[in-house]
């Protein structure tokens, strides 16, 4: 019975998936980036074949709404203020799926990453 409801979620994520995918407006540069990132999400968080579709589906949509923030015509604040909100969502989402050790490590992950990208920012501005 549980082989079979585990093949039945499967086969209702792939087609979802694929659904998801189909309906996607990001370029497939951005789909690339989404799949690298989810694949290093899956690694370095260890994920349980249950908690993998689940987090790639947050990720999909997180770069999705993403995109459609970054072609807005809003203000820069304006911009700032939806990014914390989408963001903030996604943190939700995630904490939801996650253990309390993976979170941990997620909420790592993303301040390193954060970090990154302050040093990239005063660079260029250098």
């Amino acid at each position: 019975m549980r082989k079979l409801l585990a093949t039945a979620f499967a086969m209702g994520f792939l087609t979802l998936n694929s659904s998801l995918q189909a309906e996607s407006k990001l370029t497939e540069e951005q789909k690339e980036e989404a799949l690298v990132r989810f694949e290093t999400l899956q690694e370095k968080l260890s994920l349980t074949d249950e908690q993998s579709p689940k987090v790639e589906e947050i990720n999909m949509t997180y770069f999705e709404e993403l995109r459609e923030l970054r072609e807005s015509g809003s203000s820069r604040l304006k911009k700032y203020r939806e990014f914390k909100g989408i963001d903030s969502k996604r943190d939700k989402a995630m904490k939801a799926v996650l253990s309390k050790e993976q979170y941990k490590v997620y909420s790592d992950l993303k301040k390193e990453r954060q970090s990154f990208s302050l040093t990239s920012k005063s660079n260029r501005s250098n």
